[in-house]
């Protein structure tokens, strides 16, 4: 390919050069169009020690024209060179060279480029490292740079003696001169440092940014041959990463795969629907996926997928892979996709191009088992987790740059906890407008750092891991992406595992053709596991997770009829629970519709959708939908229904619809949205569906924006929430023991504690005997697990629980601290809770405060009470007990909620005097104007039509939760004062819909403020 081009800049930094140490400043958007802005036709990108944007690159370049040539920046202490790959091969040999870079202890890049380079192209500043490369491997493809200022002469000079060809850079980090100062910044962030102090050969010069060729012409005039090879270089480096084309798990002999695929579905098959003989609706579905698995060459890589799921016990299949009958038969699923409508092309169609995508659950903490199974089994080579690529978000982008400038940490933090989520305007704008700021004093200097912290909103800011993808290749992963180790390691049964990670994040994984199976942890999973074996051994109920079938037991259809799901997997959210009572929804398929129909856009569908289920007359958006759209009311709700209505509709192909909903669903260029969008258009226009009709359908597709569920996800989930459900309904007390041991609800715990009172339970207190490591349930009781004590070290926590089970119960105070040699701050906690009370032999807690005190000045672990000279308890000093206050106040400090009661029980004075309404009481009261009080559980800030902020938040009055809503008006007023748990007093109508009582707020301020204003009694706690 010839290149019009004068000069191709082939050392450029962008901001993913900060994933490897060095400050880019400039995103690939800004190079790009200052590249397109200077007449440049083609354009490199070398990042720093990683391709990490390559595959954004490939994008990028694609949207504005450019042809990209790829490459790597690799820097060591003593060497650095950029590396560019001609072709496959080369690109091959990169990615070893950075995969031994980031893995080998004893890298040395001359020593790589002098036995593994075939295919690249090498540009190396350095004398020392031309020369052994040169030496040791010849000197094809090996030219000097020469970058202004940085040892260009004596490059140049090496390069005559030696014959080899030169060529020019400008050693490129930023996109325009004024970028310099965000280099600067950046620089600073990454080493943790401020402006003041950031080390100067850590920054590149002012001059190093992309400028034009006659820019770089006038700085290279008496070594024009430098610029011309710049071009000639450009033309002959193609390389670059894999095409999309899908590069499976395994190779290999295929129709033996699938020989021993067919074999395990007809089996699975025969087990799952209890015959030895299949229908032949059943015979027919699974033919059909065979042939199409069989066509696209896909059966070893079901046979890898079954292989992982076989090793746990306890998994759920999500996403589109439920849709899959030969997914079900193997045990990936446990959806019978004929059962629910499901249709297999939405996860594998003979026109897809992109690999499948299978989504696995396990319970969180047999996660890392199975990936250590998949490392161990295919080794680090072939097998690795997939990165994610986190940016700077605007609460951390204006963190840094708060921190770069000096600003105190406690100020940082006073500003930046009020940041809210959801809004997505200019930061400056953001500080001075919204309402959680107005008890701030920022003055102008903080305006400042919010606008240079916009700035870096979006840049790459650190490396982590996808939760749980992994891929796994024939041969070796470093053939196709550089490989490293991530900072997390495994944990199992035989230690801490290493964890290899590939270079590129999900969305770049897929565009490469690399097949990603997600091994994702769930907690839930872990809640019904350990539910169902608390239920077994307490009861001698054996439940069946994978064939229990709780979907027509009456109790757990009332869980969700009336909405009381907290603790219940994909259902408890406030949202869930409000749009559990409006629908009475209680088989399968409402549930499955309502938790997919929840999405940011989608409100005013909702409504559409309750109206229509509770029988108001409706018809399709258009004819042709009417069948479309039958199972859900009319309304759009699931991604096929996108892709449905897309072919329908607009006459589109299958695979153009599918385009559009990943446009809607993955990270993609706006201009493809756009472009679908016109399509739509047409194809709809020219099928005579009127103008009204079709933006109506479009404002429908695009609700889908963001994040979005096929039905096959949600009919996963909501097995697992039914199994949850259940265990709520008849095993209370195990249920929430497992949600509060597991961490794994949307709550905090207090919700849950206080949610388990209502329940009927009674919250026992942590005990040094009877307490386990995590929260337990039996029969009408929930203890408190040494695991809640904040402040208890993990040794602590171990030693006490392994020291019981060793030698049986602790006789005392002194027994339990000679045995188990805690630390001082672990005994303060474990008596702060209150966690020695039944071991104190009649000491009080500051008896027992004043022994762990003085042993911690005098005794040695090993010595008791008289190891202090004391003969007996009654000779410690007369210390009371702790009034009740103080006790409640160190309970507080310990657990972070309260034990012994409700918080809102130590208000009863106050409230007696406000005579709040009670939640319970609130239907009571509907269109009435009643003030409320209770704790803040949760809130979700939104933003109405006309962009203005609100916020829903649920409060808990001990007697039940209070669902509100603070419209723009009063949210501007409360939204200040809602940093805290509580407890508020609240004011406003009730309103009703479809039997769920929510409250208009009018008024809202701090109970202890309004005790004292009024002059009511008030109890500090």
């Amino acid at each position: 390919m010839m290149l019009s081009d004068d000069f191709v800049h082939l050392h450029v930094h962008s901001a993913y050069s900060g994933l490897g140490g060095v400050a880019g400043a400039s995103s690939l958007e800004a190079l790009a169009a200052a590249a397109v802005e200077r007449g440049m036709t083609t354009l490199a990108l070398t990042d720093t020690n990683g391709v990490w944007g390559a595959m954004d690159f490939r994008r990028v370049a694609d949207a504005y024209g450019l042809t990209p040539v790829y490459g790597v920046s690799l820097e060591t202490a003593r060497e650095r060179a950029v590396l560019l790959p001609r072709d496959a091969q080369g690109w091959a040999s990169l990615c070893r060279a950075v995969t031994a870079f980031h893995n080998d202890k004893d890298f040395v890049l001359s020593r790589q480029l002098s036995v593994d380079r075939t295919g690249l192209v090498v540009l190396t500043p350095d004398p020392w490292l031309a020369d052994v490369v040169a030496r040791d491997a010849g000197t094809a493809d090996l030219y000097m740079e020469l970058v202004p200022g940085r040892g260009r002469e004596a490059a140049r000079d090496f390069a005559r003696r030696h014959g080899l060809p030169v060529v020019a850079t400008n050693a490129v980090h930023f996109a325009h001169p004024q970028d310099h100062a965000r280099h600067r910044l950046l620089a600073a962030v990454i080493r943790n440092a401020t402006l003041t102090t950031v080390p100067g050969d850590a920054l590149a010069p002012v001059s190093a940014w992309l400028k034009p060729a006659a820019e770089m012409a006038r700085l290279f005039p008496d070594c024009p041959e430098a610029l011309e090879n710049t071009v000639r270089v450009a033309e002959d480096c193609r390389g670059g990463p894999p095409d999309g084309r899908v590069i499976l798990p395994t190779a290999g002999d295929e129709a033996n795969a699938l020989s021993q695929l067919r074999a395990l579905v007809e089996g699975g098959a025969r087990r799952r629907y209890g015959v030895e003989v299949l229908s032949p609706v059943v015979r027919d579905r699974i033919e059909h996926e065979l042939a199409i698995i069989a066509a696209k060459r896909y059966a070893g890589y079901f046979l890898v997928v079954w292989d992982i799921v076989a090793h746990a016990p306890t998994h759920c299949g999500r996403g589109s892979v439920a849709n899959s009958i030969v997914s079900f038969c193997l045990g990936l699923t446990h959806v019978d996709p004929l059962q629910q409508g499901l249709v297999f092309e939405r996860f594998l169609n003979p026109g897809r191009k992109d690999p499948p995508d299978a989504d696995l659950d396990f319970p969180w903490d047999e996660r890392d088992a199975a990936l250590e199974y998949v490392f161990r089994k295919y080794g680090p080579a072939r097998a690795a987790m997939v990165a994610n690529h986190v940016t700077f978000q605007r609460k951390a982008a204006l963190r840094e740059v708060a921190k770069v400038y000096g600003r105190p940490a406690a100020e940082i933090t006073a500003v930046t906890k009020r940041l809210p989520w959801t809004d997505d305007g200019p930061l400056p704008e953001l500080l001075r407008t919204h309402p959680n700021f107005r008890a701030l004093a920022l003055g102008g200097a903080w305006s400042e750092l919010a606008g240079v912290a916009e700035s870096l909103v979006g840049l790459p800011r650190y490396l982590s891991l996808h939760p749980g993808g992994v891929v796994i290749v024939p041969d070796a992963l470093s053939n196709y992406v550089p490989v490293q180790t991530a900072a997390k390691e495994l944990d199992t049964a035989d230690g801490a595992v290493p964890v290899p990670a590939i270079q590129f994040e999900k969305d770049g994984t897929e565009d490469a053709g690399l097949v990603k199976i997600d091994l994702l942890g769930n907690r839930s999973l872990a809640v019904i596991r350990d539910a169902i074996a608390a239920a077994k051994e307490h009861e001698g109920v054996a439940i069946d997770y994978t064939a229990h079938d709780p979907e027509a037991d009456p109790a757990t259809k009332t869980v969700f009829r009336t909405g009381n799901t907290m603790g219940v997997f994909y259902t408890e959210s406030p949202a869930s629970r409000l749009l559990c009572q409006k629908s009475k929804a209680d088989t399968f398929d409402l549930l499955v519709l309502n938790t997919s129909i929840i999405r940011p856009a989608s409100n005013r569908y909702i409504n559409t959708y309750l109206a229509r289920l509770h029988g108001a007359p409706y018809e399709p958006p258009h004819p042709v939908l009417r069948d479309v759209l039958a199972e859900t009311f009319g309304v759009m709700v699931y991604q096929e229904d996108v892709v449905n209505v897309c072919v329908a509709l607009a006459g589109m192909d299958v695979a153009e619809a599918d385009g559009v909903r990943k446009a809607l669903t993955k990270k993609r260029p706006m201009k493809e949205l756009r472009a679908y969008e016109a399509q739509f258009r047409e194809g709809a226009a020219a099928r005579g569906v009127a103008p009204p009709v079709i933006e109506d359908v479009l404002q429908m597709i695009l609700s889908f924006s963001g994040y979005s569920f096929c039905k096959g996800h949600s009919a996963s989930y909501i097995q697992v929430a039914l199994q949850s459900g259940y265990l709520r309904a008849h095993h209370p007390a195990e249920f929430i023991a497992g949600v509060l041991s597991n961490q794994g609800g949307y709550y905090a715990p207090f919700a849950y504690v206080a949610e388990a009172r209502r329940m009927g339970l009674t919250i026992l207190p942590p005990d040094a005997n009877a307490s386990a490591a995590a929260y337990t349930g039996r029969e009408r009781a929930l203890r408190i697990g040494l695991m809640a004590l904040k402040g208890l070290s993990a040794a602590g926590l171990a030693a006490v629980i392994t020291e019981r089970e060793r030698a049986g119960p602790y006789r005392s105070f002194d027994d339990l601290r000679c045995r188990t040699g805690l630390a001082p701050a672990d005994l303060r906690v474990l008596v702060q809770a209150g966690t020695c009370d039944t071991i104190a032999g009649g000491m009080t807690r500051p008896q027992l405060m004043w022994l762990v005190d003085a042993e911690g000045r005098r005794a040695a672990p090993d010595q008791g009470v008289l190891g202090l000279g004391l003969t007996s308890p009654a000779a410690l000093p007369p210390l009371a007990e702790y009034d009740g206050d103080r006790q409640l106040r160190d309970e507080y400090a310990v657990l972070g909620y309260l034990a012994s009661c409700h918080p809102m029980a130590l208000f009863a004075a106050t409230l007696r005097a406000v005579r709040p309404v009670p939640a319970p009481e609130l239907l009571r009261h509907v269109g009435k104007v009643v003030a409320c009080a209770g704790m803040l559980t949760t809130g979700k800030p939104v933003h109405t039509i006309h962009d203005e902020p609100m916020e829903f938040v649920t409060f808990d009055d001990g007697a039940g939760l209070i669902e509100t809503v603070l419209f723009p008006e009063v949210y501007r007023r409360a939204a200040p004062l809602l940093f805290g748990p509580g407890p508020y007093l609240l004011r406003g109508k009730v309103e009703e819909s479809y039997g769920a009582v929510t409250l208009t707020v009018t008024a809202l301020e701090r109970l202890d403020r309004y005790a004292k204003r009024r002059g009511l009694p008030w109890q500090e706690t």
